[in-house]
């Protein structure tokens, strides 16, 4: 089977115990994957993701390699069984390491490195310092406007723009339970606080961006000849430098996932690939363009349907 396409890779918050042990099953590259990421971390990660407990996988030092790497167990049995064109790739914040591992910018073993660290330093910079809020029904100025009206009870910023009418809040507590009132009294259809460690992608990162563009520096990353567009600034990215620098500021800056999908389309690409467990990439995409066809890859079934196509 011949596919081509563009690939996406879901962030924190994906995770399920047992996610990609049917490709790890399998005894291809995916096991591989999973034993060089055990060496690199000096644990049993197979233990963890296949059998271990849900609050364990769920912190933020052990979340981020897990679905890395059950994220890219799904990517390449994909390629041992079909042949795999990818147009370019994207990730949903944690899911960018994922991206560039996948379009060759980044090597396996480093990026395992780098989320481990990246999680150990978001989890010391929350500190139990903020969170993080869904508001689900308003636009995207007014959430910003709820920002800038909640910004004298603390840090708060619009952290996610998921799809339209769809963004997520962080900031210092009492700014998010004023935007919270806000955003009811302004008709948002849901408010919900999200069960996340920290203030993520906001300026209560800094510590961790700091530290994170440090490791960066000590990186090699490669250039990449195919079309990745970054959360950050939601365009197209190729230099080394460029990647670290991108890497690092978007722990403190916005994740701009729709300007991204909608960039992606514009440029050509119509077909999509959800590489992780889940399908909350392909729930986005449908509401960013409903003219973009996406699939998920989240299980060996899927594989298998898409390699009898």
């Amino acid at each position: 089977m011949n596919i081509s396409g563009y690939f996406l890779f879901p962030g924190q918050g994906a995770q399920v115990v047992g996610m990609a042990k049917d490709c790890f099953d399998t005894g291809g590259y995916a096991k591989s994957l999973f034993e060089e990421a055990s060496d690199v971390l000096g644990f049993s990660l197979e233990k963890l993701v296949f059998a271990g407990d849900e609050a364990e996988l769920a912190k933020t030092e052990n979340c981020q390699p897990a679905l890395l790497v059950a994220s890219l167990a799904y990517f390449e049995t994909l390629r041992e069984r079909c042949n795999v064109e990818v147009t370019g790739a994207s990730g949903h914040s944690l899911g960018e390491y994922t991206a560039l591992v996948a379009l060759g910018a980044l090597d396996f073993a480093a990026a395992v490195k780098l989320v481990r660290l990246r999680g150990e330093l978001m989890e010391k910079a929350a500190a139990g310092k903020g969170g993080m809020t869904a508001i689900i029904g308003l636009a995207d100025e007014t959430v910003e406007q709820i920002c800038a009206d909640a910004g004298d009870a603390g840090v708060i910023v619009a952290a996610n723009y998921n799809c339209p009418k769809q963004l997520v809040v962080s900031g210092e507590i009492a700014a998010l339970e004023k935007a919270e009132m806000l955003a009811k009294k302004a008709g948002a259809k849901i408010v919900t606080r999200l069960k996340v460690g920290g203030a993520f992608h906001s300026p209560l990162m800094e510590a961790a961006r700091a530290s994170l563009a440090d490791a960066l520096r000590e990186t090699q990353v490669c250039e990449i000849g195919k079309k990745f567009i970054n959360n950050a600034d939601a365009k197209i990215l190729r230099e080394p430098e460029s990647l670290r620098e991108s890497l690092a500021r978007q722990l403190v800056s916005p994740v701009r996932w729709t300007a991204s999908m909608q960039l992606a389309s514009s440029t050509g690409d119509k077909f999509f690939y959800e590489c992780g467990p889940g399908k909350v990439c392909q729930g986005l995409m449908k509401r960013i363009d409903a003219t973009c066809d996406i699939t998920s890859v989240n299980s060996m079934a899927a594989i298998e349907d898409i390699e009898q196509q």
